[in-house]
């Protein structure tokens, strides 16, 4: 019924999805804070944002220096693209870009 989640596939599957949710989760609280009238609460979503926004650029450099190094993982290149994704996502919150 479920699928086998001993074998690497499915362990890295559920990694990936883990990482959005929690991608997710972050960025939403960040634009939240950092979305606020009082300058307090704004300028520590923008810390926020910025840290998760430099934690998913450090994600992608190290995606990048595995793929060069060891050749094409699907696992390494789905997690590249998607730090990538979220790093501009949290960033925009940075420079005030707000939804």
């Amino acid at each position: 019924m479920f699928p086998d989640i001993h074998s690497e596939a499915g362990r890295h599957a559920l990694y990936l999805v883990g990482f959005i949710v929690a991608n997710i989760l972050v960025s939403g609280i960040s634009w939240r804070l950092a979305g606020r009238e009082r300058r307090g609460i704004r300028l520590v979503g923008r810390g926020c944002a910025a840290f998760f926004a430099l934690t998913n650029v450090g994600l992608v450099l190290g995606c990048l220096f595995h793929l060069l190094r060891g050749g094409v993982d699907w696992f390494y290149s789905a997690l590249l693209i998607i730090a990538f994704v979220f790093a501009y996502r949290i960033g925009g919150a940075t420079v005030g870009r707000y939804p």
